[in-house]
């Protein structure tokens, strides 16, 4: 057993030696600009984005001919929001199966024969596993921002993935929550060898003569080596057999797509018009060379709706994109900056209340634009005429706004060639430039802070030039099971801390032994005394650990997180080339590249 417990020394060693896809290996793709198509889904075609991988469009650019200088260019299918959310419901679903089997071989053949007639013999068994739906969390990479920003927003908060967490059951029972196929295969019955004596006390007349040492928490006799074999065997089966198995599982709801043929679903929607396109649920996954360890991730890019109908949602959706801007440049912006993030807001949102996606949806590019002029005109105005080269700016809210666009090309221009700024912008701080020295293009802090902007509609994103990605891959790490860490620091209270405390204690490795009572009573019957043990009474029982004690958990296991990334901008998480696998994953599901062809027209 001394080797179960150097598990968890291992595999800190080895997460430090394989931390996954680095930062300069994502940086290699980039999000070109999106294409949705709107129109092409009433051709029967399927919206997509597509992507870049810069260092191959760089060799194509200077004329390379090479078959990676051409596959420089990738077309990656949309999936609904709701769907990813599904799949990331599974694969919690996945871990929980994996974590009850896991405990329950463990109990059950450390405390055959009892739990094996209980649980493998009548069957008894709690409610299946169903645990809700996640909660959607964007997950901002650090390493993915500029280190002038970051310095600014300090402190930052990344956010976390959001599985964090959630590798836990909803609820320890103390019966399984899985069938007995699960976890009683190639168990029998075993009655020997005996395992232990049970400690007794010895009572006459009501009044305690004798018991054993440790009773009633220690049996007069246990037998370790018998249990610690027991042990050793249900571990070495279940990371044989059932930690295989939740890989693959995992696998499964990773890279098959939902539904199982996207092109016979595309031609049921029975879609007409623009106004009818909702939010059907399916789910395109494209394996990043997958989701394994060392390898890189699976990704889906989403969509909450293809086109939102509501004009209400729609602003509200406009007041949260323009709440999470304004948070991040009044704290790391200056002025001009300021300026620059109220005129490419409005650009934006006015390229949204006219696209026509929404044409034939009453009220939704009136109510926007009614919202967006009071929104963005009065403090606009204020700025322009505190900036000297803004002062010119004059006229409609549309005029404003073109000009200071203009003004700000101007000192853009200035700034790259090292000119005198300070008489443009009347001595405002102008630390960063407008565009300067940037590989990646617009102001980099009006870009950088789309990474905080929630899962939208297409033209939503086609607006603002983002998108949203789902995207899993796994981690390797080293702690027990229930999970020590899966504690809500944030919310210390006595609920909080007793149900952490349940799930620990709960599934502690134990064997449980019955102490038993001998209860002698004296009757008198003249002239005679009779003196009788009555039956021996037995209970409670009790739990006596065993090592390891807890279940140790050290190998990788499945995260998901959603990630949003500006048009232009690198993806993160990702390594090597979509469509690729690594491993025995080929096997799992089918060519998605040539499945997705007709789909996307392509």
């Amino acid at each position: 057993m001394r080797a179960l417990y150097a598990l968890p020394l291992l595999g800190l060693a080895l997460a430090q030696q394989n931390p996954g896809p680095q930062y300069q290996d994502w940086t290699k793709y980039l999000l070109s600009q999106p294409d949705y198509r709107l129109e092409q889904v009433l051709k029967g075609k399927w919206p997509y984005l597509e992507v870049l991988r810069k260092d191959r469009l760089r060799d194509y650019q200077g004329g390379a001919t090479t078959p990676e200088a051409q596959a420089h260019e990738f077309r990656l299918p949309m999936s609904s929001l709701e769907a990813t959310r599904e799949v990331a419901k599974d694969l919690r679903k996945a871990w929980q199966r994996f974590e009850e089997r896991y405990y329950w071989r463990v109990i059950t053949a450390l405390n055959n024969p009892a739990f094996y007639m209980a649980y493998c013999t009548f069957g008894l068994k709690g409610p299946d596993l169903n645990p809700p739906l996640p909660e959607v969390k964007l997950n901002i990479p650090s390493e993915s921002l500029d280190t002038a920003f970051l310095g600014k927003l300090t402190p930052f908060d990344p956010g976390e993935m959001a599985s964090a967490g959630l590798h836990s059951l909803d609820r320890y029972l103390p019966i399984p929550q899985i069938p007995r196929e699960d976890f009683c295969d190639d168990l029998g019955l075993e009655i020997l060898p005996i395992m232990y004596i049970p400690g007794f006390k010895v009572m006459v007349q009501g009044w305690e003569v004798f018991r054993t040492p440790g009773y009633p928490s220690k049996p007069l006799w246990f037998n370790w080596d018998a249990a610690d074999a027991r042990v050793k065997a249900a571990m070495e089966h279940a990371w044989q057999k059932y930690y295989p198995e939740y890989l693959r599982e995992v696998a499964e709801i990773l890279l098959k797509p939902r539904p199982s043929d996207p092109g016979s679903f595309l031609s049921n929607l029975g879609i007409t018009d623009f106004a009818n396109l909702g939010a059907p649920k399916v789910y395109l996954p494209i394996p990043w060379q997958g989701h394994l360890l060392n390898g890189g991730a699976v990704v889906a890019p989403v969509y909450t709706e293809m086109v939102p109908r509501d004009p209400q949602g729609v602003w509200d959706g406009l007041q949260a994109l323009w709440d999470t801007y304004k948070r991040l440049i009044d704290k790391a912006g200056t002025d001009l900056e300021k300026v620059y993030l109220y005129v490419q807001f409005y650009r934006s949102a006015r390229t949204l209340y006219n696209s026509k996606a929404f044409y034939g949806i009453p009220g939704v590019g009136d109510l926007v634009k009614k919202n967006l002029v009071s929104l963005v005109e009065a403090p606009l105005r204020s700025l322009t005429q505190g900036i000297p080269v803004l002062k010119g700016c004059t006229g409609s809210l549309d005029q404003v706004a073109g000009c200071a666009s203009s003004a700000l090309m101007l000192v853009d221009g200035v700034v790259k060639l090292k000119g005198e700024v300070d008489k443009l912008t009347g001595g405002k701080p102008q630390d960063e430039p407008i565009k300067a020295y940037r590989e990646s293009p617009g102001l980099w802090k009006f870009e950088e802070a789309k990474r905080w902007l929630p899962p939208a509609s297409l033209p939503v994103y086609e607006a603002f030039g983002y998108t949203t990605f789902f995207q899993a891959m796994n981690i390797l790490e080293a702690t027990n099971m229930p999970d020590m860490r899966n504690i809500d620091l944030s919310q210390i209270n006595a609920s909080n801390w007793a149900g952490w405390a349940w799930s620990q204690l709960s599934r502690l490795i134990v064997y449980w032994h019955m102490p038993i009572t001998i209860d002698i009573r004296v009757e008198y019957c003249p002239p005679c005394a009779l003196a009788y043990p009555s039956p021996p009474l037995e209970g409670p029982a009790q739990p006596l650990g065993v090592a390891p004690y807890t279940l140790p958990f050290v190998a990788e296991r499945t995260h998901w997180r959603w990630v949003s990334v500006p048009e232009g901008y690198e993806i993160p998480g990702v390594k090597g080339t979509p469509y690729k696998v690594l491993g025995d994953l080929g096997g799992i599901a089918p060519d998605l590249s040539a499945l997705y062809r007709p789909l996307l027209g392509r």
